[in-house]
């Protein structure tokens, strides 16, 4: 909550002064300390500002500069810690924006030397083409770095097979307290050779010498049962492998003892093949009793997905349909896997788990998962299961504070029913459950909310009693999330008062000024500290709008809307997706969902001061929001931030004039209506003389506006048939059009028109409908959206009612019917309206099966790209099953997020670079490098301008496509 803390201290100027001579790009505005504040964990700490080293030199010199004025410092990567490890009061170093090239791969030795800032995934895409990859595989490896995987001693699904990273890291080049550079690499053993290097890197030798021979009684007696453990320093590993190695030790020390700035790891083959086998329970105890049992057909993991994860996965659209894998209501999943060489491995692992799955009575389903595609569906529900149980709505959260306890699998049903009832008996209702069945290591989140102090009580009477539980059965505290804020505190009762003495000596002697991420590991806080909380029992929101043009009220109010951000960071994943646009060009906190949902909570914390929620700081976080919509369907947790935006662009023009720019563009409808009796003259103007005044308002000149035609798509209409005045139930359908349709590009509306009445159906054409308010909307005019709402729904709610289907074209427009109508002009009217609507290619694959039409058969190739909004909210299945009808045709889907128009936004001359940067990460190449033979598709009428912008391509909407290739209408 950014209390005032005895550690929290500002910059000086002479501090910041020094550290701009050695690093090119340091940040000590509030804004930005405010977004590095917090991580995924339930804790924030206010840092003393962020510093993006480009190299080894930059960190070495912030170190050694940081050091000379008495400044802590913390590395961090994705800032994807669960229990606080990645934030502090400090200077921050994040590797991940510039640090972040893939060195060298040398595929014969199976090894790749890596900085810190990569994130795995990026990792594992740089390796696929030698069949190697990293072995560990966290959950969230889309968007944490290899510093911080390395950091925490991360593993994943995979650690019966792969163990934990420090099984993987040969080398590391290590910044160390003082800013000099050491490199730790095995040597042979002899530590009085080692003691002979220079300055700090010869004195740490000398001390671990001496440690190692002191405590070497205690360190082999009291480290835990598990080979799944990160908790405390792996002294352990330094008694036990030989030759030891130093790197070793870094790994897991969550950047206590020094800077990794450069790593060697071992890689692994990629397996050849695998299989699932879906094992459901009835019940939670013998779920857990079975793991040893299922362990015996030696699988390559063993998943948990619990009832409430299954439930919530269900109540999402983007991952409802992976659930094919669940049969009946099951109160717990095993995802059990077998990974191989061939196929015939993988049926002996099968044959031999069901096997032994009889011999102790198991009669719940099994479901054999073999199809790729449909694992990969599976992996992909159970990775993002940490965001969809986040995204409870309520204050009471399934928060992270005991949910890495690891204990040996033979104790684990025992250990998860007596953590369960001390949930229960501290007054918890829900306690959700995830992750590494196989490795005893099961991620248990107890619902609780902070923001009352009887939920900071509960969390500290289970955090205890976890602790005992997992002293009870040799266990660990940490498996590998590490021990960060939430954990340190019980290090002693885990390890002894002899063995922490043992880790505040090796603190010691790498970190003599105690500035390296102070207080994690040793010396740590107490793990409820509320002046270190998140949310605590002081938590207010006094800047909250109350009075909303959207209605929040199914998140419980505008706040809660943005407190479903839990910090994880899925949003800055950058190889998959479309979420998040901005992010994935300028890779600045401040434009990921995550971090405009920090700033807009401080805004309503007063953090930004009284005038936070209309301040021009505010608007500059958000300004870069495309609207795309994937954060509502990629963020597990649900943000949707084009809302918040939206709402927030409507209260701050409460306070800010509406710029003329705004206004025209979201009145883009009425313009469109009265100049196009004109068009030649309007046409000529916009593309010729008018360009210096559209420059002044803002235009980038580079654009040019789509034309005015000459007809309206429903003057045609009008006059190429009679009209329906009144409803039918005989085949009818709505149809309706967009505003570019009706005035930009009419030949849609036709080919549309020409489609459904091939298939029999009669569009009805509502000639009093208004622009849908999607620009309007995208502008903040949130008055002026709500107004064409309440005339359309009044329109389209009788058609609904009688259950015609809605239709149209352009995702923007039908995605406004289906989402924004019912949060803007609630009530049954604008709910049938959103239940009608549809997409036109949704309509058309669904009813293709009573068809009797023809196709031509000529062959056709088509480079499709899917609209951001449609990705969100339809997906782009139905398009692919729509251009499947046509013979000969084969479709293939660029690999690619958001074109970078989003409506106006391409045109906008502060955004114009990243709009062409945008479109330039996949989009734009791939379509230069198709041939000219090839049909160029999208949706969206922005897709196709910036596709002709960037490409000199003229790209077609599907339904031309497929209205091109109709053979005839049928007879009457």
């Amino acid at each position: 909550m950014i209390h005032p803390h005895p550690h929290m201290i500002d910059a000086t100027e002479e501090f910041v002064h020094d550290l701009r001579g050695v690093v090119r790009h340091v940040a000590f505005d509030h804004m930005t300390r405010l977004l590095y504040s917090t991580d995924a964990s339930i804790y924030q700490m206010m840092p003393v500002g962020v510093a993006f080293p480009r190299d080894v030199d930059e960190v070495s010199a912030a170190v050694e500069i940081a050091a000379r004025h008495e400044v802590p410092l913390l590395p961090r990567g994705g800032g994807s810690s669960l229990c606080g490890n990645a934030i502090g009061h400090a200077l921050i170093l994040d590797l991940s924006h510039y640090m972040d090239a893939v060195v060298s791969i040398t595929p014969e030795n199976k090894t790749v030397r890596t900085q810190p800032g990569i994130t795995l995934g990026a990792l594992n895409q740089a390796l696929a083409p030698f069949d190697l990859m990293y072995g560990p595989d966290p959950a969230s490896g889309d968007r944490a770095t290899l510093g911080g995987i390395m950091g925490n001693n991360s593993t994943g699904a995979h650690s019966i097979v792969y163990g934990m990273t420090h099984d993987h890291v040969l080398s590391t080049d290590v910044v160390l307290a003082d800013g000099s550079r050491a490199i730790f690499e095995a040597f042979a053993g002899d530590w009085g050779a080692q003691s002979h290097r220079p300055g700090l890197e010869g004195s740490i030798y000398r001390s671990l010498s001496s440690i190692l021979n002191e405590f070497s009684g205690d360190i082999t007696s009291r480290y835990p049962d598990t080979f799944r453990h990160v908790a405390g320093y792996n002294l352990h590993l330094l008694l036990r492998n030989q030759p030891p190695n130093l790197a070793q030790l870094m790994t897991g020390s969550e950047g206590t003892l020094g800077i990794i700035t450069e790593a060697t790891l071992n890689l692994v083959p990629v397996p050849n093949v695998s299989r699932l086998a879906m094992v459901h329970f009835s019940d939670v105890r013998s779920a857990m009793e079975a793991v040893p049992t299922i362990l015996e057909s030696k699988p390559s993991a063993v998943e948990v997905l619990d009832k409430m994860l299954l439930d919530l996965t269900r109540d999402k659209v983007e991952y409802r349909r992976m659930l094919t894998f669940v049969e009946g209501d099951p109160q717990i999943v095993l995802l059990v896997e077998y990974a191989g060489d061939s196929e015939a491995e993988l049926e002996h692992g099968i044959q031999q788990l069901k096997l032994k799955l009889q011999k102790i009575n198991h009669h719940d389903p099994i479901v054999i998962v073999a199809d790729p595609k449909q694992q990969s569906n599976v992996w992909y529900v159970r990775k993002v299961g940490l965001g969809i149980l986040m995204s409870v709505r309520g204050d009471a959260k399934p928060i992270p504070f005991i949910e890495d306890a690891a204990v040996p699998v033979e104790h684990l049903a025992d250990y998860i029913t007596e953590v369960f009832d001390c949930a229960y008996a501290a007054g918890v209702e829900r306690v959700a459950m995830y992750a590494h069945a196989s490795a005893g290591c099961l991620h248990v989140r107890p619902l609780i909310n902070l923001k009352f102090t009887q939920g900071v009580q509960q969390m500290r009477q289970i955090a205890e009693r976890s602790v005992e539980l997992v002293l009870k059965y040799r266990g660990t505290t940490s498996g590998e999330h590490g021990e960060g804020l939430a954990r340190s505190e019980f290090s002693e009762q885990l390890f002894g008062s002899r063995v922490t003495e043992a880790f505040r000596q090796v603190k010691q002697a790498f970190d003599p000024g105690n500035r390296l991420n102070p207080g994690k590991i040793v010396d740590s806080p107490r793990m409820d500290d509320e002046s270190l909380l998140r949310y605590g029992s002081g938590y207010r929101v006094p800047h909250e709008p109350r009075l909303t043009l959207f209605d929040f009220q199914a998140d419980g109010g505008f706040a809660r809307a943005v407190e479903m951000c839990n910090g994880a960071g899925v949003c800055r994943k950058l190889d998959q997706g479309v979420m998040c646009p901005s992010f994935q060009v300028t890779r600045d906190e401040a434009h990921s969902t995550r971090g405009r949902a920090n700033a807009l909570r401080a805004a309503m914390m007063g953090l930004l001061g009284t005038e936070g929620m209309s301040s021009k700081e505010l608007y500059d976080v958000l300004d870069l929001c495309l609207s795309c919509h994937a954060c509502k369907s990629e963020c597990p947790s649900a943000v949707d931030m084009a809302k918040l935006k939206a709402e927030f662009l409507h209260q701050y023009h409460q306070r800010h004039r509406i710029p003329l720019r705004s206004r025209l563009f979201a009145n883009i409808g009425e313009l469109n209506r009265f100049a196009q009796p004109f068009a030649p003259l309007v046409n000529f103007l916009m593309n010729g003389p008018a360009k210096r005044a559209l420059t002044s308002l803002g235009i980038h000149a580079e654009r040019s506006f789509p034309k005015l035609t000459s007809q309206t798509f429903s003057s045609w209409y009008r006059n190429s048939r009679s009209v329906e005045v009144a409803p039918t139930n005989r085949k009818q359908v709505v149809f309706f059009h967009d505003t570019f349709m009706e005035y930009n590009e009419p030949h849609l509306g036709q080919a549309a028109v020409k489609v459904l009445e091939a298939t029999g159906y009669r569009p009805i054409l509502l000639l009093e409908k208004k622009d849908s308010g999607r620009p309007a909307v995208s502008k903040g005019l949130l008055d002026k959206a709500a107004r064409l709402a309440r005339h359309n729904i009044q329109l389209l709610a009788p058609y609904a009612r009688q259950g015609l289907p809605i239709v149209g074209c352009e995702p923007s427009v039908i995605a406004m019917l289906v989402d924004e109508y019912p949060a803007l002009v609630p009530g049954e009217d604008a709910d049938a309206v959103s239940k009608s609507a549809m997409m036109l290619d949704e309509f058309i694959a669904r009813e293709a099966g009573a068809w009797e039409i023809e196709f031509d058969d000529t062959p056709r190739h088509i480079l499709f790209h899917g609209h951001c909004q449609q990705k969100a909210t339809f997906g782009t299945e139905s398009t692919h099953k729509m251009l499947a009808l046509i013979p000969n045709c084969t479709v293939e889907e660029i690999d690619a997020g958001c074109c970078g128009m989003a409506g106006s936004f391409g045109y906008e001359q502060e955004h114009y670079d990243l709009s062409i940067q945008l479109a330039e990460l996949s989009l734009a190449p791939a379509v230069r490098a198709a041939h000219s033979s090839t049909i160029i598709c999208a949706m969206g009428t922005s897709c196709r301008e910036q596709i002709s912008h960037t490409t000199a391509r003229t790209a077609l909407h599907p339904i031309e496509v497929l209205a091109d290739a109709l053979m005839g209408l049928p007879p009457e």
